[in-house]
């Protein structure tokens, strides 16, 4: 594992030491707990930001975003987003059937 360093405001040390204490656990795995909850909230929310643009298909986004395609849908529903529907590529899976 590799060393980071990063720069806190007071406040947010105070708090990362507080749920430390609480959850009986070392501040650094506090940190690393939320970091990876938060870069997994970042991947999702920029592979449906680019899926809506229609940038990405579903599966890429689905891959992109570290989930599989129904996990994507269900946090699109989730998101109160809805699935788009591309015309070309239904006749191509149809046509492939």
């Amino acid at each position: 594992m590799k060393v980071k360093t990063i720069r806190l405001r007071e406040d947010r040390i105070i708090e990362i030491d507080r749920i430390a204490k609480e959850e009986g656990k070392q501040p650094s795995e506090v940190l690393r707990e939320i970091i990876e909850k938060g870069l997994r909230e970042y991947k999702i929310e920029k592979a449906i930001e680019k899926y809506q643009r229609g940038l990405i298909s579903q599966g890429a986004a689905a891959e992109e975003a570290g989930l599989t395609l129904q996990e994507f849908h269900q946090e699109l529903r989730r998101r109160g987003y809805t699935l788009r529907l591309d015309v070309g590529l239904i006749e191509t899976e149809l046509t492939d059937l």
